[in-house]
């Protein structure tokens, strides 16, 4: 008699790729309106102004680097009270940085004011979509995947 055996792949890796570059940085939190938590796979945008200064990509009009999508955010979820701790300023973070394909669903817009389709640099002739400038600027694609345990023969 056949068996039939079920696997769950319910648990989806946000880096798909195998080789990817994974860099330490400060995250800063420039975003006065947040009312919650910077999540796991947040984009990040990398700022001038120190060695490895990022914050969440929120701005598509900033002019201190934070307009560009650079990175995404790999640590554990920071909460408003690590930030009011910390003063806006948490260090040695988690941060893809580079040469990776990540899993569209898992990768967080933060508090949902971006989508990777806003667009930046509107009013110029490098008008791109976050997606592009994600491309561009770190080598991090983002595709959309499925689940196996979806589909049942």
């Amino acid at each position: 008699m056949a068996v039939q055996a079920r696997q769950d792949n319910s648990t989806r890796p946000l880096i798909l790729s195998e080789n990817s570059l994974v860099k330490n940085g400060t995250v800063m939190d420039l975003n006065a309106q947040r009312t919650g938590p910077l999540l796991y796979g947040t984009l990040l945008a990398k700022v001038v102004g120190g060695d490895n200064l990022w914050t969440p990509w929120v701005d598509v009009t900033a002019v201190d680097g934070g307009a560009v999508p650079r990175g995404i955010y790999l640590g554990d979820d920071i909460s408003l009270a690590d930030f009011a701790a910390a003063q806006g300023m948490i260090e040695d973070c988690p941060i893809l940085v580079g040469d990776a394909t990540v899993n569209e669903a898992l990768v967080v817009c933060d508090q949902d004011i971006l989508t990777l389709e806003s667009i930046i640099g509107a009013a110029t002739v490098w008008a791109v979509s976050g997606r592009l400038a994600l491309k561009s600027a770190a080598n991090i694609y983002c595709e959309l995947t499925v689940a196996i345990s979806e589909h049942e023969n």
